[in-house]
């Protein structure tokens, strides 16, 4: 007889991941995730301003936001193993009595109410691994203070024979596989994506791949374990977002975005009314 597995059996580790990514954290990451934080936001300077992180993972973002003067940081995650990620770095930084690191839901309805109201809520390619996105998405959206900052990032919804449905088969495969089915599936990912892909814009993979992290300060293993392994899986186009927050949230306005043509995270900042 098969193997069964339920919903939550398949429910990807993400922390376990960003526990192998922490070891290559280091001045030039952090440095990245800074300017990456303040380019989308518009500023470099959170002073006086209070900040959540959703789905915290690393806690690498969270650091971003310490370093760039945010008088008070919550961070929480679903993943306990995250959890311990986003407290060594907080540790890094000295143990902030500003700084938070819980283990919660954003679906906890109750817990996130305890949590408050922030000047800037940020979740980055979280929300759509919950199982319940659009919950995920109205309940993040309810912690941004008015004049507050929305910040999120969705996997776009893509038509197709290797759009959104076809790697949503695939996920449940990887997470479904072994030891060897996870390693078969990165390194042919990393041979298409990377090496084959390269190869035929005429650029050099190996280039590519040491670039990879110059944006956001990441790590292309890392992602690329992340995006596979990443289950649940949800996605949304921008039209559907806009629809949502529209309909939802109709004080919020977008004050900018980062879209993409394929599979990946497109980028929204909305701002609580004028």
């Amino acid at each position: 007889m098969a193997e069964s597995h339920t919903e939550e059996d398949m429910r990807y580790g993400f922390g376990k991941n960003w526990q192998r990514f922490l070891a290559k954290v280091n001045a030039e990451r952090i440095e990245r995730a800074k300017t990456s934080l303040a380019d989308f936001l518009g500023s470099a300077d959170l002073r006086g301003k209070t900040f959540v992180d959703i789905g915290s993972g690393s806690g690498l973002f969270s650091y971003a936001a310490f370093l760039l003067g945010a008088k008070r940081i919550v961070s929480f995650d679903y993943d306990p193993f995250s959890v311990v990620c986003t407290e060594t770095l907080r540790d890094r930084a000295g143990q902030p009595d500003t700084w938070t690191v819980e283990r919660g839901s954003i679906l906890d309805t109750t817990y996130v109410g305890t949590l408050g109201l922030f000047d800037i809520v940020y979740s980055w390619g979280v929300l759509h691994h919950t199982g319940a996105m659009w919950d995920a998405i109205r309940n993040a959206a309810r912690m941004t203070a008015p004049g507050g900052y929305y910040y999120i990032a969705l996997y776009n919804n893509v038509e197709g024979r290797f759009g959104s449905a076809f790697w949503l088969r695939v996920k449940k495969r990887y997470n479904r596989g072994g030891v060897v089915t996870k390693k078969m599936l990165e390194w042919a990912y990393v041979f298409v994506y990377f090496v084959l892909a390269n190869i035929l814009r005429g650029k050099n993979p190996f280039r590519a791949m040491r670039a990879y992290g110059s944006k956001r300060g990441m790590h292309y293993r890392e992602d690329i374990a992340d995006w596979l392994g990443g289950y649940p899986y949800e996605y949304a186009s921008v039209e559907e977002v806009f629809r949502f927050m529209k309909k939802e949230f109709p004080r919020f306005r977008l004050t900018n975005i980062k879209t993409v043509g394929g599979i990946g995270n497109n980028w929204f900042l909305f701002k609580n009314g004028e």
